[in-house]
């Protein structure tokens, strides 16, 4: 590769990371709030408007944060991009090539991933009739261990081009690590209270 060509990959690598960070951080925070919720849920009682707000636009934010690592339009700068850059750049290493096709295949194959997309098609970024159909929401059910899977994937997936590619390694997932205890704390109430347990 060219200078050009590798600073149009780190760029693109970069991007999926700072991706990455939001994914976790909105992630965290819906799991630290259902932590809350599961040991202490009289804490969270005075506030349901609230708490229903969090829950449902963090979990909005979320599939459509997701969805973007696997967003094939022309625009758009998820892995679909980055593999095309790949292509285009490095036909001669066929170990990478090979991975490519790899990740390409697997993430087609992820079911909860592609509950996740129709989360995000149908009912975040789309009001479409799924949000009145029967069988949508017992269809697409997801806990949020199984979206942390998916999640844990995609950053197994970037961080494999980001090694071979840049010989770097990126912590996107410990910036946001104390969101879930912060959450406890703002509903735990007290200034520097411990808050029940942890997420």
């Amino acid at each position: 590769m060219n200078t050009d060509q590798a600073n149009n990959i780190e760029q693109a690598i970069d991007t999926l990371c700072e991706n990455l960070v939001w994914t976790w951080a909105y992630l965290n925070a819906l799991c630290g709030l259902s932590h809350l919720a599961k040991t202490s849920s009289a804490s969270l009682a005075p506030y349901p408007q609230l708490v229903s707000c969090l829950y449902h636009g963090l979990f909005d934010v979320l599939f459509l944060k997701i969805n973007h690592f696997i967003d094939n339009s022309r625009q758009a700068s998820g892995l679909p991009a980055l593999f095309r850059l790949i292509r285009k750049y490095v036909k001669d290493e066929a170990d990478i090539l090979q991975q490519v096709s790899e990740h390409e295949r697997c993430l087609k194959e992820q079911a909860d991933l592609t509950k996740i997309s129709r989360w995000r098609n149908e009912v975040t970024a789309h009001l479409t009739r799924s949000v009145n159909s029967s069988t949508f929401y017992p269809d697409n059910r997801l806990h949020l261990e199984e979206i942390q899977d998916v999640v844990e994937y995609l950053a197994e997936v970037v961080e494999w081009y980001s090694l071979r590619m840049l010989g770097r390694v990126n912590d996107t997932k410990h910036p946001s690590e104390e969101v879930g205890r912060e959450i406890a704390a703002l509903f735990w109430g007290e200034s520097g209270a411990e808050p029940p347990g942890g997420p």
